[in-house]
């Protein structure tokens, strides 16, 4: 039987896709975020303990987890799913904190639900945490860049990307796994307006239920040979990696790597 789910970020989009999509599963999920409004009906519709935290608070996320464990029992996969886009424009006229807040979101927030959970699957010996990045962290930025896209996201799903593989290094020995997804161009609240002009354009938008698949297929274990890498959910053949693991990690691939001319 699955275990325990936490899912972050999940009162809407991807998170709650991701939280039907386990409790369909038979886990056990908690979902979460920092407005209850709208969680309770996620919590519904999955048959899942509704946790209101702000992932940014140290405090607010231990109360949340030591919650969660003492109604449902020990996490035994956590999904970061928890962000925020922030707003485009140039770098130069934004307000230092709220550049700064992209990153407590999306990197802070990641780092401090792993940091809840990582000691207890570490002394069960079991465990997998979901990242939820995005190819902004790796698509190159054309000449006529406009900066549509927040460069802080973009910096904070990079540092969100290393951060899995460090995780994923570090919690190995312990029968850890951590991996690092896209859930591929999905409409949210946070890509209607940076996407407006193309919001209608049906072959750019991915459904939030293939990112859910992606999760489930990691939670299952078929690619913890994978663990530390990352996956994208619509442009991967992801349900046929677990034959490629070994070609994979031979040639070091779906990392964050930096390619260099060698005179």
């Amino acid at each position: 039987m699955p275990g325990v789910a936490l899912v972050t970020g999940a009162s809407r989009g991807i998170g709650a896709a991701v939280a039907q999509r386990l409790a369909a599963d038979e886990w056990r999920v908690a979902v979460a975020a920092r407005s209850g409004d709208d969680l309770a009906s996620v919590a519904s519709a999955a048959d899942a303990l509704a946790v209101t935290v702000d992932v940014t608070n140290a405090n607010a996320v231990a109360a949340a987890v030591g919650s969660v464990e003492s109604q449902l029992g020990a996490v035994t996969l956590l999904v970061n799913n928890a962000g925020t886009g922030g707003d485009g424009g140039p770098s130069w006229e934004k307000e230092p904190a709220a550049w700064w807040r992209v990153f407590e979101v999306n990197v802070l927030g990641a780092f401090l639900c792993a940091r809840a959970v990582l000691p207890g699957m570490c002394a069960r010996g079991s465990g997998r945490i979901v990242n939820v990045a995005s190819n902004a962290a790796f698509f190159q930025l054309d000449e006529d860049w406009n900066a549509q896209i927040d460069s802080a996201y973009q910096a904070s799903k990079a540092a969100l990307v290393r951060l899995t593989e460090a995780l994923a290094a570090e919690a190995r020995s312990y029968g850890v796994q951590v991996f690092a997804i896209s859930p591929g161009m999905v409409k949210t609240s946070m890509t209607e307006d940076v996407f407006a002009d193309i919001w209608d354009d049906p072959d750019v938008w991915t459904p939030p239920e293939r990112a859910a698949d992606l999760v489930a297929f990691l939670a299952s274990g078929a690619l913890d040979r994978l663990s530390g890498r990352y996956i994208h959910a619509a442009l991967d053949a992801w349900e046929e990696m677990p034959g490629r693991a070994g070609a994979i990690v031979d040639g070091d691939l779906h990392a964050l790597r930096l390619r260099t001319a060698r005179c």
